[in-house]
């Protein structure tokens, strides 16, 4: 398989967070079966590299040569799995939807093409624990994957003792220098095959090859003679290319550009400051259509794109009787609240209640106007900005995210009320913001559902980027409404001095957080439908307080969206 240089890149900054390094090119990266680097595998090899690495370069050093080093090499990494979810799923609490991720995903491609190779059929079996399903192993095989389930508080030498003992036990591996005889019985009664001592019996591996599900990539060929990629740095002319690439792609993927290169420029002068330093913003046109020079995998990520906005209409369609009454009520809910809360003005007027102090004008002055009538706000006063998080940790909620955007911009628009939709997710760096509609496109809202998923979330860039935008909002009052599961998280970190911090965990909630204040104090109210997990709750609290809500079933969508929009209508 070839890997796309921009995915590469991505792996890459994928393994460093993890690994907190950034001055290093990793030797190992992973990818999924079509090539996209897996964010999951990713950081558990940076995990590794971090806390066990130096002792660990050993045990894969032995596997060189041997006609079942691949073999070794994935059980290996099945253990340290185990031991790295064990170690960091206190540590970082996306780790356990990650895994769960991956797991369904590996599952489903084991299921589709089964295979009764050992490596395939234990990670089948461990992703069915994951998920807390039977395993359906044998005893044997019950037993290895029992043993690979490794503690994360081992030391690295402790660590690959008891990889080492499970390979030897269960496969005939014996590390040596390959006097062993290859036909040599094991305790178990299998037979050891192992690397012979003449470079001759040695076996090439290639750079890209089949990592359990998915690929993994050594950065060089292993031929037995060379060890670890050398540690070295970007030089600059590389960076300068692979950014170019990189827009390329995203252009390619998400589409054209909303704004010119000066514009984008100048808000990343404005807004990728601080802790956005180093970041990148992209504003695309959201639609269907397709770049036909995309070539590639920016081509079949488009597709992929592509068929997911099919998917997302045809789930909407499917269930068009319940979405519509959801969008009736949705409406007069707001209608009503629109009616009973907006400020009231008082006019003089030819008819109404008579003003006793402005008789005198209708026979001096011949001015009918001697009564007072009062108005309600108009609704011209108000406009609404939707904003969707589009990252990976959605991609279970495609379907739903995007009919309940759709549902709220529909609602609204019966309305009157001028309404704008943004979704935003990162790659490699650059927040990309791609609109669906504008306030003024009142014909667009079947637009949102081009929403899809990829990339991580900088939720904090975003909030800024769109509060940016507010500025230049036609109304007086501003409201803000974000779907999104309050779980920042971006592989560009966030430099403190000398230090680096992951933004991700309490560090991106407090960021976005105080980018939700900063909106507030301008004015705009902020308000959350939570998409998330139960233990995401916290997170939803402190970025939005008790502006948020959580729909558990579509049923109770009007109601529960109401409800919140007319509080907030309450206080405008």
């Amino acid at each position: 398989m070839e890997i796309q240089e921009n995915e590469k890149r991505r792996a890459r900054n994928q393994v460093w967070t993890a690994a907190e390094e950034y001055e290093f090119e990793p030797s190992f990266k992973t990818y999924d079966a079509e090539g996209r680097a897996d964010l999951y595998w990713n950081t558990v090899v940076g995990c590794v590299r971090r806390d066990w690495g130096g002792a660990l370069e050993t045990l894969f050093a032995s596997f060189e040569g041997s006609v079942d080093s691949q073999l070794y090499e994935q059980l290996t990494w099945l253990g340290l799995e185990s031991a790295v979810f064990d170690r960091e799923r206190d540590r970082r609490p996306a780790i356990p939807a990650l895994r769960r991720g991956y797991a369904r995903r590996a599952l489903a491609e084991y299921e589709r093409f089964p295979s009764d190779r050992p490596i395939h059929v234990l990670s089948a079996g461990r992703c069915r624990e994951i998920l807390g399903q039977d395993a359906a192993l044998s005893l044997r095989d019950g037993e290895i994957l029992a043993a690979l389930d490794l503690p994360g508080d081992l030391d690295g030498p402790a660590l690959a003792q008891r990889l080492q003992g499970v390979l030897t036990t269960y496969f005939g591996y014996l590390p040596g220098d390959g006097a062993q005889s290859a036909s040599e019985d094991t305790p178990t009664g299998k037979k050891r095959r192992l690397f012979g001592a003449r470079r001759g019996n040695r076996v090439r591996l290639p750079a890209v090859r089949g990592f359990g599900y998915g690929f993994g990539e050594h950065s060089q060929d292993q031929t037995g003679e060379g060890g670890p990629a050398p540690l070295r740095r970007l030089g600059e002319m590389t960076l300068a290319q692979s950014e170019e690439a990189l827009r390329s792609y995203i252009a390619s993927y998400f589409g054209t550009p909303l704004y010119s290169k000066d514009q984008v420029q100048k808000l990343e002068r404005e807004l990728c400051v601080g802790d956005h330093k180093n970041c990148k913003l992209y504003y695309a046109r959201g639609g269907d259509d397709l770049d036909k020079t995309a070539r590639g995998y920016a081509g079949a990520q488009r597709r992929a794109a592509l068929k997911q906005m099919e998917k997302n209409k045809a789930a909407y369609d499917a269930d068009l009787t319940r979405n519509r009454a959801s969008i009736a009520r949705l409406t007069a809910r707001i209608r009503n609240a629109m009616l009973a809360h907006l400020q009231p003005t008082v006019v003089w007027s030819a008819a109404g209640v008579l003003d006793a102090t402005r008789v005198w004008r209708a026979e001096a002055l011949n001015d009918d106007k001697v009564f007072n009538r009062t108005l309600r706000g108009d609704v011209g006063d108000l406009c609404v900005d939707i904003l969707l998080d589009s990252s990976t940790s959605q991609t279970q909620r495609q379907e739903t995210v995007s009919a309940q955007g759709y549902m709220i911009a529909e609602s609204l628009t019966r309305c009157g009320i001028p309404v704008r939709v943004t979704a935003f997710c990162s790659l490699s760096g650059y927040t990309i913001m791609t609109r669906f509609r504008d306030y003024q496109e009142t014909k667009r809202n079947e637009n949102i559902f081009h929403y899809f998923t990829t990339g991580c979330n900088r939720d904090g860039l975003a909030v800024r980027a769109l509060g940016r935008e507010l500025d230049n909002a036609p109304c007086e009052h501003r409201l803000v409404i974000i779907l999104s599961d309050a779980k920042p998280n971006d592989v560009i970190k966030i430099a403190r001095g000398s230090s680096y911090l992951d933004y991700a965990e309490q560090t991106g909630v407090l960021d976005t957080a105080r980018e939700v204040r900063v909106i507030t104090r301008t004015g705009a109210a902020v308000i959350c439908v939570f998409t998330g997990d139960d233990e995401d709750l916290p997170s939803a609290r402190t970025i939005y307080g008790r502006n948020f809500t959580r729909i558990r079933q579509l049923d109770q969508f009007a109601d529960t969206v109401g409800s919140l929009i007319q509080n907030q209508i309450r206080n405008l």
